[in-house]
């Protein structure tokens, strides 16, 4: 397979420049993702892309071997990348695809509206092995490529699904809240192996709904100082995921 570098036609262009924009990303299914960082760590998860992009005058060294090279002017890197400084790399994937898995500890992400949030937050499952992220139907869309960015990757590597209150509901696991106030203080919860555990994040702007808060009596907080009202919900994410990790390896190893 010739796997030189060509270069886009202009019509090429267009049809990727398109892609920029959600409702033809979502009817295509095709996503352009750019940052040597990203792609390399998608690239670690065993993902390979349709085609790749190099910024034209580079040295054609890609990523990928055995997939399509193409050279592209930094104007038009700039017209088919949504990042503000785009870097010479960039390759065109398949969006990423919701998937129903088992799980015995998830994330339910309640009107998680920020595009760097939500990807930070699929960073944090990968790295402390949540099983899944359940997304309510107002999250933002996890085929942004702001999102998949932010992730660096991890939207191909964690499973997730929307799940409104009944399909939330349906799973039937044992709902907790995370709350900046109430509840039991993360330090002192015990995680137990067996059980189906799902902890619900909220918006920093609109905390967690009603409808979310009527489905359980149960929260948790993290305990810190005065100082500070509250935390960013993708770092509230991190502390809490880094302790039921902490917690399911201990338990592991005293059995």
């Amino acid at each position: 397979m010739n796997t030189e570098p060509s270069f886009l036609s202009k019509n090429r262009i267009k049809e990727l420049a398109r892609l920029k924009q959600k409702d033809n990303r979502l009817q295509e299914k095709l996503v352009v993702v750019d940052g040597f960082r990203t792609l390399e760590q998608i690239k670690f998860y065993g993902i390979n892309p349709l085609e790749q992009y190099l910024l034209e005058g580079m040295q054609p060294i890609p990523i990928w071997d055995n997939i399509p090279v193409y050279y592209i002017s930094e104007w038009d890197m700039h017209k088919i990348c949504d990042s503000e400084h785009p870097s010479g790399f960039a390759a065109l994937f398949p969006i990423p695809q919701a998937q129903k898995v088992n799980f015995n500890c998830a994330f339910y992400l309640d009107r998680i509206s920020d595009p760097g949030n939500l990807g930070s937050i699929f960073r944090i499952a990968a790295a402390f092995s949540i099983g899944t992220l359940l997304l309510s139907p107002d999250c933002v869309e996890v085929s942004s490529p702001k999102v998949i960015r932010s992730s660096s990757g991890s939207v191909y590597k964690v499973p997730f699904q929307q799940a409104n209150i009944s399909e939330l509901k349906a799973l039937k696991g044992r709902i907790i809240l995370a709350d900046a106030h109430k509840g039991q203080a993360l330090s002192k919860f015990n995680f137990q192996p067996e059980e189906k555990l799902i902890i619900v994040l909220g918006s920093e702007a609109h905390g967690i709904s009603s409808e979310v808060s009527s489905l359980t009596n149960e929260a948790l907080h993290i305990e810190m100082s005065s100082a500070i009202e509250s935390l960013n919900v993708s770092i509230s994410a991190a502390i809490i995921a880094y302790h039921l990790f902490i917690q399911r390896n201990t338990n592991n190893l005293t059995k």
